[in-house]
This record gives C-alpha cells, structure tokens and sequence, in this order.
C-alpha cells in the first residue's frame, strides 16, 4: 500500500458455517451462497493484545509479552435470510414445505456454530483487502422492527483459534514487485 493510500467504502461480507481443516481458496468462500447480501452500518474489526509487564525491583518495566489476543468482527446484515441468521445462533432451523414456512427456534442445548468471516474491499485501483477470521457469535444479535426504518440485524462475532495459531488475517492484493 501506497504510504498516502486512502482506503474509502464498505465491502461484501461472507458468511458460512465452518467445520475445515483450513482456509479455503476465495473462490471457495466468496460465492453468492455465502453472501449476505446487503449490510448496513459498515463493519468493523477490532484486535486487542493483552499485555504482561515484568517489572523489576524499581517498579520498572523490563518487558512486556503478550498473553491474550482477541478479534472481534462487527457489521449489520440488511438483507433478510433467515439462514444467515442462524449462523448467529444456537437456534435450529427448519423449512416446512406443507405450510411454507421456515422457522428459527430458539433453546434447547445447541452448540455455538463455528463461521468463517470473510470480508472484501475492493481498493480503487480494482485490488482487494481481505479480513478472513474464524469465530462465533456468543454475544447474540440484535434486531429492532421500528415503525418506518429498516430492520437491521447488528452481528458481533468473537474469533477462536479452531486452527491453531490462527485467529483472523488481512490479505491485501498488490500490484508484482510492490
């Protein structure tokens, strides 16, 4: 990236169960299947260190390591689909053809689903930012149906190390010999 590189604009967010071994290729994840369709309110990711200081007799820091590393994702999915949703959920969903209804039932002890988060920005130049991260969304959604303005469903999804040494990776293409 160029030092005075501006990057301006929201991207596609994929969305998808994951139960592998490794990352897929992008062609793999990025697929209209995965997609969530509009989002709204951007999205946003967050990396906190926790930090440990040794400090000496004097009170004084000698070092300083690493102990905890977090990840959250953050963005509002705009586009109603019911199976998007349950990613965020220990929620079942069935589809009752008969009555052609599906419903998401909440309850019951259901594992938190594992997803692979993967969202796309595209530069002005046409090269790509990829945020790919593997996690959970154990603090739930939000929803509100008010009056004239659109339901937004605002997801918070918390990384976890189901490969190890991975919790999340930004990838930027570049132009060759960059």
């Amino acid at each position: 990236m160029a030092a005075d590189e501006i990057i301006l604009g929201a991207g596609e967010l994929y969305l998808k169960e994951f139960t592998g071994t490794d990352v897929p290729a992008d062609a793999e994840i990025e697929t209209d299947e995965n997609n969530v369709g509009h989002t709204q309110g951007g999205a946003s990711f967050e990396y906190q260190p926790t930090p440990y200081e040794v400090k000496n007799s004097y009170g004084k820091t000698v070092k300083r390591v690493v102990t905890e590393e977090s990840c959250v994702f953050k963005s509002g999915l705009l586009t109603w689909d019911l199976t998007k949703v349950q990613l965020l959920t220990t929620a079942s969903l069935a589809t009752d053809n008969t009555t052609n209804t599906r419903k998401l039932t909440f309850g019951g002890n259901n594992p938190l689903k594992n997803i692979l988060v993967r969202f796309v920005h595209k530069k002005d130049n046409g090269m790509k930012i990829r945020l790919t991260m593997i996690g959970n969304a154990g603090n739930g959604f939000t929803m509100s149906f008010t009056g004239e303005q659109e339901t937004v469903i605002d997801a918070e999804i918390t990384a976890i190390e189901y490969i190890k040494n991975f919790l999340a990776e930004i990838s930027e293409e570049i132009t060759a010999g960059a």
